[in-house]
C-alpha cells in the first residue's frame, strides 16, 4: 500500500451540454515500465444524480494501484437533466470502450503501458449498477465488483418513501427546479454536510425530495426505459465473473437484490461470490481506512477478486 501513485487528468468524452467530462487515472510509479498494466474502472456513488469521483475512497484506489493496475475514476454525466439511460449508463459504456481503445496511447505518452484486454469494472450503490452495465458490452470486462448496487429498477422498493426523510422540509419548486438550468452536470456537491442533508443545494434538495416520495427511480427514469437501463435484465451465461458485496442492514437499496442477482448468476452458470455483512450500512466502505476491521476483513477480499481475474 506505501507504493507512490501518480495521476493525470483527461478529457475522456466531448458533450455538447457538458463539455469536456474528465476522468481521473491513477498509476503505481514503482511497478516497472515495461510491463503492461491491467486498468480497473471505477463508478462513484450518488443515485445517479449526485456525486463524483472524488466520493471513490483513495484507499481503494490506492489498493489497487499498488495492485499494478491502472484506476480509471471517469465523471459521467448525471441526472435528472438527461435520463439515467441517455446519462449515466451510455457513458459507462462508452469509457470502457475509451479505456480499451484510447487510454492506451494517451498513458504511453507517459511511459506507462497498459493491456485494453485485460479490463475490469467495479462501483457504488449507483455505480454499481453502471459497472454491471459495462458486462453487456460487446467487450466486457474480466471481471466485476459492486458494492450495494442498484438494480431489478422494476421492483417496488424503489417507490417506497424512506421513512428516515419524511420529517424533511419540502424545499421551494422554483429553488429545486434549478437542477434543469445551466450545463449539463457531471460532478455535484455531497448529499450530506457535517452529516446534515444539504438542502442548500437545488440538486440535493431536489433528489432528496425524490427519496422522501419514493421517485428517485421514477424521476430519472421513464417505465418505458426501466428494462433497457437495467442490466440484471439482460444477464446471459457469458456474464462476467461478479462478485457482491452488499450489507444486510442497507437502508438505502435491499440486499435481497443483490442476493438476486448473485442467485441469477449462479444460475446462468457464471462464476459469482456474494458477501452481505450482517451489520453494514450503505456506503459502508468510503470511509474504512487501511487497517480497519472493514476494509480488510470486506473491502480487501473483493478488489482480490477483480487482481485474479486479470
Amino acid at each position: 500500500m506505501s507504493s507512490p501513485i501518480s495521476s493525470i487528468t483527461v478529457t475522456w468524452k466531448t458533450d455538447p451540454y457538458a463539455g469536456e467530462i474528465p476522468a481521473h487515472v491513477y498509476f503505481s510509479t514503482s511497478a516497472s515500465q515495461n510491463d503492461a498494466r491491467p486498468i480497473a474502472l471505477i463508478f462513484h456513488a450518488g443515485g445517479f444524480v449526485l456525486g463524483s469521483s472524488a466520493m471513490v475512497p483513495k484507499t481503494q484506489i490506492s489498493y489497487l494501484a499498488s495492485r499494478g493496475f491502472v484506476v480509471v475514476v471517469p465523471e459521467y454525466r448525471l441526472c435528472p437533466q438527461v435520463t439515467v439511460l441517455e446519462g449515466p449508463v451510455q457513458d459507462a459504456k462508452d469509457v470502457l470502450q475509451w479505456c480499451q481503445e484510447s487510454l492506451p496511447s494517451i498513458l504511453n505518452e507517459k511511459n506507462v503501458q497498459v493491456d485494453p484486454k485485460k479490463v475490469v469494472a467495479m462501483g457504488h450503490s449507483a455505480g454499481g449498477m453502471l459497472a454491471l452495465v459495462t458486462g453487456l458490452s460487446p467487450n466486457p470486462p474480466q471481471a466485476i465488483v459492486d458494492f450495494y448496487g442498484c438494480k431489478y429498477l422494476a421492483d417496488s422498493s424503489w417507490s417506497n418513501p424512506l421513512p428516515a426523510f419524511a420529517q424533511l422540509p419540502d424545499p421551494p419548486k422554483d429553488f429545486v427546479e434549478k437542477v434543469f438550468q445551466g450545463p449539463q452536470a457531471f460532478t455535484s456537491p455531497p448529499m450530506f454536510v457535517q452529516g446534515k442533508p444539504n438542502l442548500a443545494d437545488p440538486r440535493c434538495a431536489w433528489y432528496l425530495q425524490q427519496i422522501k416520495q419514493g421517485t428517485a427511480i421514477s424521476s430519472i427514469l421513464p417505465d418505458a426505459d426501466l428494462e433497457r437501463a437495467d442490466p440484471t435484465s439482460k444477464f446471459t451465461k457469458n456474464f462476467p465473473p461478479t462478485y457482491f458485496l452488499h450489507g444486510k442492514a442497507d437502508s438505502f437499496v435491499k440486499y435481497e437484490l443483490t442476493v438476486g442477482a448473485h442467485e441469477e448468476l449462479r444460475t446462468l452458470g457464471v462464476e459469482t461470490e456474494l458477501v452481505v455483512p450482517e451489520d453494514l450500512e450503505h456506503a459502508f466502505d468510503l470511509q474504512p481506512q487501511v487497517g480497519d476491521e472493514v476494509f480488510e476483513k470486506y473491502v480487501v477480499p473483493a478488489l482480490d477478486f477483480l487482481a485474479r481475474h486479470v
